[in-house]
């Protein structure tokens, strides 16, 4: 017989999750809950070590984990480590990050009140503490496991950094500011993570290759208060590129990877907590700001 690995997961924590990733409907929301649950309270280093920690749970086998985890990945739930320039710093080969499970609680919180009994949802906050702590101790506080030095090179879907970017918005109270290519950030679902953001009062500065819809800047200026500035660069000029700066706190520089499906395409970036890389990606982005075009906030501008 093989070895018990220890676990500090408890099946009411993938109960927790489970019911989260129900009402976002992802395709296996247990399979995925057990990935991630054990990914942000143990934080195995091995494949075999999640799979031994999941039989033990809920007799489940390497498969349906597989998918699980694949699952959790093209919904922007985890990115996948290609390396890190830190030498100190060792993720093993099962190399994933986790968002937040806090962000993930902002993000879905309303519709889980409108299902469950009120103690249900009082418990599942309570265990959000618990949750946090378990990603602060394995994850550090910017969720890469690097503290104030090197970065972290990861292939991931765009919600990943939208639920990012949440929750650096929620726990560092920080600005952002985005250059994207393309203006479907700016259709559903994204649309739904940028009104999070200006509903928790920060300003956000987007640079998008593209005009917007009118309408839609209007509604956003007329319900937030002006506090998402938006910029342009016509015919596309800025290609495949993706800037995100959240604040002064930390920064991921990534490009889009060509599909020739039409399913989520995914991006390839670099993920900085330096200081120092953050001061010159927002210079670069101060820069571009200043030449970009303002978006028209009226059909006669």
């Amino acid at each position: 017989m093989g070895c018990r690995i220890k676990t500090q997961v408890k099946l009411d924590y993938i109960q927790d999750f489970e019911m989260m990733f129900e009402r976002m409907k992802l395709h296996r929301p247990r399979e995925a809950a057990i990935y991630y649950t054990i990914l942000i309270v143990d934080s195995p280093k091995e494949f075999s070590e999640f799979l031994s920690i999941a039989k033990n749970l809920s007799n489940l086998t390497r498969r349906p984990l597989e998918t699980g985890r694949n699952c959790l990945l093209t919904n922007g739930l985890i990115a996948k480590v290609l390396f890190a320039h830190e030498p100190k710093h060792h993720f093993g080969r099962e190399s994933y990050l986790p968002v937040h499970p806090e962000a993930i609680w902002e993000f879905i919180k309303d519709d889980i009140r409108n299902v469950v009994a009120p103690d249900t949802f009082h418990a599942i906050e309570q265990h959000l503490h618990k949750y946090a702590d378990y990603y602060k101790d394995n994850y550090d506080k910017y969720g890469i496991k690097l503290k104030r030095s090197g970065n972290v090179t990861i292939e991931y879907y765009g919600k990943w950094t939208m639920y990012n970017i949440l929750h650096n918005s929620m726990e560092q109270g920080n600005d952002v500011k985005l250059q994207i290519s393309g203006d479907r950030f700016f259709s559903e679902p994204y649309l739904d993570y940028f009104k999070k953001y200006l509903e928790l009062d920060k300003k956000v500065q987007v640079i998008v290759d593209s005009d917007l819809p009118i309408d839609l800047v209007k509604e956003f200026n007329e319900k937030y208060n002006n506090k998402l500035e938006l910029r342009y660069f016509p015919d596309g000029s800025s290609g495949t590129l993706r800037n995100f700066v959240y604040g002064k706190e930390f920064a991921l520089n990534g490009i889009k990877i060509l599909q020739d499906n039409k399913e989520e395409p995914t991006y390839v970036g670099t993920a900085y907590v330096d200081v120092e890389d953050i001061k010159i990606f927002n210079s670069k982005f101060d820069s571009l700001w200043n030449i970009a075009k303002p978006v028209k906030k009226e059909k006669n501008d």
